[in-house]
């Protein structure tokens, strides 16, 4: 009898954790649907009224330009929020597959950059690489390469014309880390602690690009490699993050 009532007490304690873990996926989930619908919201309105300004001035083909060109953009980033969305679902759900394999620093950050040095031209910044250079990285080049990019992507966002980004890297017996640092407008301490955080957007940033996925996700891709990405940064003196990857 003391056996029963003891595997008796096992049941309803694992019933209640499963209650308790449907309870939390639920509320997990009507959050993110919630986030979702934000989101979405401000450039499918701005759609809407690009649509109507087109339709009602089709004779003037200055306006129909512009409001082109709005089209374009708003469309753009509803794309990229569909698929950021979709990608750290997939990391969530351990559906990803990481292709692991050993690649030279320099491959990997040119593979992360190459797309990303045409806008720091176009915007007067510059993106510089130095550091010991000849390390190699186990790792998923094309998930690694998404993860460094939208760092690249989030210190250009916060980054002034003349501004400088630089990546450098460094080995140690246990680790190879890679630095990502700007001098841009840096982080606040009241924000610094929120910035993995999905959709988060500090009232300091209200002007700048970004939806708010960029650095979810790729502390997501970092984690999911079994690395750690970590950020150091004052509010007007700049951000410092680094990827950590064991040996």
């Amino acid at each position: 009898l003391s056996i029963l009532k003891n595997d008796i007490y096992t049941l309803i304690h694992l019933e209640q954790e499963q209650r308790c873990a449907a309870v939390e996926e639920k509320e997990h989930l009507a959050e993110y649907l919630s986030d979702i619908s934000h989101q979405l919201k401000t450039p499918l309105s701005a759609l809407m009224m690009y649509q109507e300004i087109i339709e009602n001035e089709p004779d003037n083909p200055e306006t129909v330009k512009e409001f082109s060109f709005k089209t374009g953009t708003a469309l753009k980033r509803i794309e990229q929020l569909i698929q950021s969305m979709l990608k750290i679902t997939r990391i969530d759900a351990g559906s990803i597959y990481f292709e692991k394999s050993n690649y030279s620093i320099p491959n990997i950050l040119s593979h992360a950059i190459s797309e990303l040095t045409t806008r720091a031209n176009n915007e007067k910044k510059e993106i510089v690489i130095n550091g010991d250079l000849e390390q190699m990285l186990y790792c998923d080049i094309e998930w690694t390469g998404e993860a460094i990019g939208n760092i690249v992507k989030n210190a250009l966002d916060h980054t002034d014309a003349g501004g400088k980004i630089t990546i450098s890297c460094e080995r140690t017996p246990a680790m190879i880390r890679i630095f990502i640092t700007d001098n841009g407008h840096g982080i606040a301490q009241e924000d610094i602690h929120h910035i993995f955080k999905r959709f988060y957007r500090s009232k300091n940033t209200s002007d700048s690009q970004g939806i708010g996925l960029g650095l979810p996700l790729a502390k997501a891709v970092v984690e999911g490699q079994g690395g750690i990405l970590s950020v150091q940064s004052e509010r007007l003196q700049g951000t410092t993050f680094t990827l950590s990857f064991l040996t």
